[in-house]
């Protein structure tokens, strides 16, 4: 029961319904403007459906999972800013954050916030990022987010799953900016030392445009 439990919750990962893309910055977009992101990405996962004699998944076989994601956000104050996410496989989710660290001219910027998403109503998840940025210059931004991911089932008596990890990229360009995202993510059941435990690797390209 418990190995079904995970394979149900990362195959509705692969559906988006926790979102493992990145893009976003610490620094808020501002009051009043809105900003639209769009991203291809790929995820790779171990092969789920490919199980021993035991019933656990062999994690040294891996398959690619394509998924396009669009998301639309608007500032509500100079530090606070919230947005809605859509996947291509009809998946919803929306999100909130905060910049508690710099201004929309400093070097160095620090935000949290919220996420919550969902597929198709049954596969819900809750995320806590920390949005960590640097900016060398105008027009090149490095990001940094931790994340924890929670996911569950409705109506289920089986524990949910933790998604322990973060995304790394780069963006160039000053106000609408194109780039590159890496992710990596620990999957588990249970948090402690008998825990099942599966990697999950991310890479998508995209843009953000203020519109």
């Amino acid at each position: 029961m418990k190995h079904l439990f995970l394979l149900i919750c990362v195959m509705s990962t692969l559906c988006s319904c926790v979102s493992l893309t990145g893009f976003e910055e610490a620094r808020v977009i501002g009051e009043n403007n809105s900003e639209l992101i769009v991203s291809g990405n790929y995820t790779q996962t171990p092969d789920f459906f490919d199980l021993d004699d035991l019933g656990e998944i062999d994690s040294t076989n891996t398959i690619l999972f394509p998924n396009v994601e669009l998301s639309y956000k608007k500032g509500i104050s100079d530090r606070i800013e919230a947005g809605v996410r859509y996947s291509s496989n009809a998946v919803l989710g929306l999100f909130f954050k905060y910049q508690f660290y710099g201004d929309a001219s400093s070097s160095f910027a620090l935000a949290t916030g919220l996420e919550g998403s969902s597929s198709i109503g049954i596969a819900i998840s809750i995320a806590i990022p920390l949005y960590i940025s640097y900016y060398p210059s105008k027009n090149i931004t490095i990001n940094l987010a931790p994340r924890y991911n929670y996911q569950f089932i409705l109506n289920s008596e089986v524990n949910g799953v933790n998604y322990l990890g973060g995304n790394f990229g780069v963006l160039f360009g000053e106000r609408n900016k194109f780039g590159f995202d890496i992710g990596y993510y620990n999957v588990n059941q249970d948090i402690g030392l008998d825990n099942i435990g599966l990697s999950l690797i991310s890479f998508g390209i995209g843009g953000k445009f203020r519109v």
